[in-house]
C-alpha cells in the first residue's frame, strides 16, 4: 500500500461579530460537512478570530493553510502587515488565499491585495455573509435552513432593518444580535468557535452548551444580550445628553467613558434618543480614536466617505447605517466637527438634487 495523502488544511480567519462568525460558519459547513469548498475533498479546518486591530499579531500566531480564507475583515495597514507576516513563514505551503468583504477600504485596496499576496478578492456592496452565500449557491452548494436564516439575520441588522437577504422572522434576527453581543462582550476564541460549530451543523437546533457552562447558545446570548443593553442603555442615556448638534448629526464625545467592545451598539441606543444621526468619538486602550456614525437612511456611509475625502479618517469600515472611521492623529477635535458639518452640507445638497 502506498503512503496515505496527507489532508489539505483549511484556515479561516474572520471577523468576531455576526457577520464574521456566520461567515465563518458557511464556509466551515461547506468543507466538513459538503467537502466542497474552498477544497473539494476531505481537509482539517482551523478557525480563527480577528479584526483589522490585531490581526498582525494573529497572523504571527496562525497555523500554515494550504488554502486561507479571510472573512469581513476591512483591509488596513495593519491587516496588510499581517499578512507579509503570515506570507513571510507559510508562503512556500499557500496554495491559495480568497477574501470575501464587503469594506470600502478593501475594494480601494484591491489591485494591492491581488498584486501584492495573490489574493483572489470577492466583493460586494452588501454583508460577507451573503456574498459568501452568494458563491457557494453559484458553485452548486445549499447552505441549511438554519444557515441561511442567520445569514438573512445579518442582512437585517447591516441593511438597517431592510431584509435584503430575504424574509426572516424577527425573532431570528433578535437572535442573530444578541449572538454578535455575546461575541463582542467576551471576547473568547473558544466561545467564537463553538458558535460557528453550532450555526455549522446540518442537524436540527439542539442544545450546544459553551465552554466551562451549563448555559446554552441560545441562552447565553439572550441572557447576555439583555444584560449588555441595559449596560450600554444607561451609558446612552447620560452620553445623548452631552451631544452637540453639529449639521445633520448629534456629535457625541465619549473619550474617556467608553473604551470598550460595543460602540456601535452604544452609538445605536443614542441614536434612537436623540433621532437624528450620530458621530461618537471613543478612544481605544491603544490610544486610537475611533469615530462610529450612526444613522437610519444611509447618512453614516455618506459621512464616513466625506471625511475621508477632508483627509480626517482612515480605515472606513462598516456600511450604509452604521460605519467606523479611524481619525488621523493631525486630525482635532475643532477640525472634526467643521468636518462633519461640511460633510453634513454636502449630503443635503447631493440629495436636493436628487
Amino acid at each position: 500500500m502506498g503512503k496515505e495523502a496527507r489532508l489539505k488544511k483549511v484556515v479561516i480567519v474572520a471577523d468576531w461579530d455576526a457577520d464574521g462568525v456566520v461567515s465563518a460558519a458557511e464556509i466551515y459547513y461547506s468543507q466538513k460537512y459538503r467537502e466542497a469548498f474552498p477544497h473539494r475533498g476531505k481537509a482539517l479546518v482551523e478557525m480563527e478570530p480577528s479584526g483589522p486591530r490585531g490581526f498582525q499579531e494573529k497572523a504571527g500566531s496562525l497555523g500554515c493553510g494550504d488554502i486561507v480564507v479571510i472573512l469581513d475583515i476591512p483591509y488596513t495597514e495593519e491587516v496588510k502587515a499581517g499578512l507579509k507576516t503570515y506570507l513571510e513563514s507559510c508562503g512556500e505551503k499557500i496554495e491559495s488565499m480568497l477574501y470575501f468583504d464587503h469594506h470600502d477600504s478593501t475594494l480601494k485596496r484591491s489591485r494591492e491585495l491581488e498584486a501584492e499576496f495573490g489574493i483572489l478578492l470577492f466583493y460586494g456592496v452588501m454583508p460577507t455573509s451573503l456574498i459568501v452565500r452568494n458563491t457557494l449557491e453559484a458553485a452548486g452548494i445549499r447552505l441549511t435552513p438554519r444557515l441561511n436564516n442567520f445569514v438573512k439575520g445579518v442582512a437585517v441588522l447591516e441593511g438597517g432593518g431592510k431584509a435584503i437577504g430575504g424574509f426572516v422572522s424577527k425573532s431570528i434576527v433578535n437572535l442573530t444580535a444578541s449572538i454578535s453581543k455575546t461575541l463582542n462582550r467576551r471576547r473568547d476564541p473558544d466561545v467564537w468557535r463553538r458558535y460557528v460549530e453550532w450555526l455549522a451543523n446540518p442537524l436540527p437546533f439542539e442544545p450546544t452548551k459553551l465552554p466551562g457552562s451549563g448555559e446554552t447558545i441560545v441562552e447565553a446570548s439572550l441572557e447576555e444580550s439583555r444584560e449588555a443593553d441595559e449596560e450600554v442603555r444607561r451609558v446612552a442615556t447620560d452620553l445623548a445628553m452631552s451631544s452637540v448638534k453639529v449639521g445633520i448629526v448629534s456629535f457625541v464625545d465619549a473619550r474617556g467613558k467608553w473604551r470598550r467592545p460595543g460602540a456601535s451598539a452604544l452609538a445605536s441606543f443614542i441614536h434612537k434618543i436623540v433621532k437624528t444621526p450620530v458621530a461618537l468619538l471613543f478612544e481605544r486602550d491603544d490610544g486610537v480614536r475611533v469615530l462610529v456614525l450612526r444613522s437610519s437612511a444611509g447618512e453614516a456611509k455618506m459621512l464616513a466617505k466625506e471625511l475621508e475625502e477632508l483627509g480626517l479618517v482612515e480605515d472606513l469600515g462598516g456600511h450604509e447605517n452604521v460605519a467606523t472611521a479611524r481619525l488621523r492623529e493631525d486630525t482635532t477635535i475643532e477640525r472634526l466637527t467643521k468636518g462633519l458639518r461640511r460633510a453634513s452640507v454636502s449630503i443635503v445638497v447631493k440629495r436636493n438634487r436628487g
